[in-house]
């Protein structure tokens, strides 16, 4: 059941995931909404223990732009999202980064040794 909007509380908490649908100005700004204080105050907590991430930020602001228009280059990359060339630069370096990780699972590096950090242990005959 909706909560009467005559109840309800509101609050913008920063939140570097969050893009706004038409307005860029109030991207990284995410509004809550609450049955009553408490609640809102539980929520905006929950906020607070989130690191705020530039370069998330960034990415979304890039993805966003070349979903509507996918054959920007440079210059207009940066005209239409508000971003510099570091900033994209670095956005994109957060979101390959974010990519590994999540494609990489746990102990699963291959390194000098052999796959998975596995070394040979055996003696040459």
């Amino acid at each position: 059941m909706p909560i009467p909007s005559a109840t309800q509380t509101y609050s913008l908490v920063p939140d570097s995931s969050f893009l706004h649908p038409y307005d860029p100005d109030h991207d990284g700004l995410r509004r809550l909404a609450a049955c009553g204080p408490e609640h809102l105050s539980e929520l905006q907590q929950q906020y607070r223990t989130r690191p705020f991430v530039k370069e998330e930020l960034w990415a979304g602001k890039v993805a966003r732009a070349l979903r509507t228009q996918p054959n920007l280059d440079e210059d207009e990359l940066a005209d239409v999202t508000g971003l510099n060339y570091i900033q994209i630069e670095r956005s994109l370096t957060w979101e390959s980064e974010r990519f590994l990780r999540e494609q990489t699972p746990p102990n699963d590096h291959e390194g000098p040794a052999g796959a998975a950090g596995t070394q040979n242990t055996e003696e040459p005959t």
